[in-house]
């Protein structure tokens, strides 16, 4: 189904690392002001560490220059900017499709950014956005206008928001997070880009988009990334009830793999607040393959303690995670279906049953219960958290 409008009102971008791939130029740009000042360039091979705030914050707090001399490095770096910066900018893969289709909704779209507005625009211009967007915001110096707190609600009145509009920020730094917070708008991280996921999230962050598409659908409504999971915090601990698939065709078992992850692991994904463990495995299968799977019958019930070193560093789990056997559908399907993790794309293999004990598969046990299926319902316990 397509949708025609977004489901928001107003919808503002981010520039740098989240519709632009900006992080070349600007590295170069800071690399060549501090060589003409004649300092030494900080280590800039982490982004995250200067693209996001505003470059007069970077110059003080990253390449330790007092007030005076960032404000001389600023001038020296838009300088620079025109020739060495602008040229090196490109557009994510699917971004412009995804602006061409907001500009054909009902969403007014405005990009905001902590870049000097000027530079913005040219930025816009040099990839051909500009005629896409219902306003472009940025900072300015010289009316104090610098942090996404500020720049945000300058945004939304240039556009025409109310707080009674739906409006949402979309960034990849935990710096847009935080000004959507500051002013009670929603907010999408974008996980491609340039910042962290865990620094979005220290800052309120719930939703993420892991590419272009994934945040086109996301927008109008194809995917409805606020249903509840059923889980909940307790400082640096988290309870979550999942669901996993155990679906079997010809002597293969289908399983899921991601780039970003060097192991295998079985389809499926959280339980939805006021849903059934059985809708939601059948949900989660059809998200994943885009096939209609029917349940067979419950395996098994893993009780899962461990710390999370991927994602959520250093967040310790307590997971419940109900298995259940799908009825097998006579053949394996060719699988065609966009399907994320919190990683990233997500790719679905089919896996020789015979093969599970050469690769890295989780859960563990799940080698040994292909071999020989339980004949009632098991109740597991894997305790990483043990003390060896």
């Amino acid at each position: 189904m397509i949708f025609l409008n977004c489901v928001y009102d107003f919808v503002l971008f981010d520039l740098d690392g989240t519709l632009s791939a900006s992080a070349p130029g600007i590295r170069r740009c800071i690399e060549l002001t501090m060589e003409k000042m004649g300092k030494e360039a900080p280590d800039l091979s982490d982004y995250s560490k200067y693209i996001g705030p505003p470059l007069i914050t970077t110059f003080q707090k990253l390449c330790k220059l007092s007030l005076e001399e960032a404000k001389e490095a600023l001038s020296i770096y838009l300088e620079f900017y025109d020739t060495e910066g602008e040229p090196r900018n490109s557009l994510f893969e699917g971004t412009l499709h995804l602006l061409q289709r907001l500009k054909e909704s009902n969403a007014k779209v405005a990009v905001c950014t902590s870049k000097n507005e000027i530079s913005a625009k040219n930025v816009c211009d040099f990839l051909g956005i500009t005629e896409l967007l219902d306003a472009l915001c940025g900072s300015d110096h010289s009316t104090g206008r610098r942090e996404k707190e500020d720049i945000i609600p300058y945004a939304m009145l240039t556009l025409g928001a109310t707080c009674d509009d739906k409006v949402v920020m979309i960034g990849d730094t935990h710096f847009d997070a935080k000004g959507a917070r500051h002013n009670d708008v929603d907010f999408i991280g974008v996980t491609y880009g340039y910042g962290k996921r865990e620094t979005m999230e220290e800052e309120g962050a719930k939703v993420f988009a892991h590419n272009a598409l994934h945040l086109e659908k996301i927008l109008f409504g194809e995917e409805n990334p606020f249903d509840r999971d059923c889980r909940f915090d307790v400082e640096d601990k988290r309870f979550q009830f999942r669901v996993g698939a155990v679906i079997i065709e010809e002597d293969c078992v289908l399983l899921a793999k991601c780039d970003a992850a060097d192991y295998y692991y079985s389809v499926g994904g959280a339980v939805k607040m006021g849903e059934t463990a059985e809708d939601a495995v059948k949900r989660e299968v059809f998200e994943e393959t885009g096939i209609h799977y029917e349940v067979e019958r419950l395996l098994c019930v893993h009780e899962n303690f461990f710390k999370d070193e991927a994602v959520l560093r250093g967040v310790t789990f307590h997971e419940v995670c109900m298995y259940f056997m799908m009825k097998p559908k006579g053949g394996k399907l060719s699988l065609t279906q966009e399907s994320f993790s919190t990683t990233g794309r997500e790719y679905m293999h089919w896996i020789p049953v015979k093969e599970l004990k050469n690769i890295k598969v989780f859960p563990v046990f799940l080698e040994d219960k292909l071999l020989k299926f339980p004949k009632g319902v098991e109740h597991i316990v894997t305790n990483e958290l043990e003390s060896p």
